[in-house]
């Protein structure tokens, strides 16, 4: 679940930045941020875990994973 989070996202992000549709994008980040925000606190714990788990195993993304939670748009 958290790996197909972050390939929207990394899609997501990439429109917005080249999209004809970067509008549309950022207004999905926003909704992608606005649920995870939502999320009770022990949700939101086991998520950050998970990311923190694909970040280890995706060294080379590792950085960018761990950025997610603040990427444009997403304020968690």
């Amino acid at each position: 679940m958290v790996r197909a989070l972050l390939a929207a996202v990394a899609i997501l992000e990439d429109l917005v930045k080249v999209g004809p549709d970067s509008h549309m994008a950022l207004s999905a980040l926003k909704e992608i941020g606005f649920e995870l925000s939502e999320m009770e606190s022990e949700k939101t714990r086991r998520f950050f875990e998970a990311l923190e788990r694909v970040a280890a195993a995706e060294r080379d993304r590792a950085a960018w994973i761990r950025d997610v939670p603040s990427a444009p748009g997403i304020d968690v």
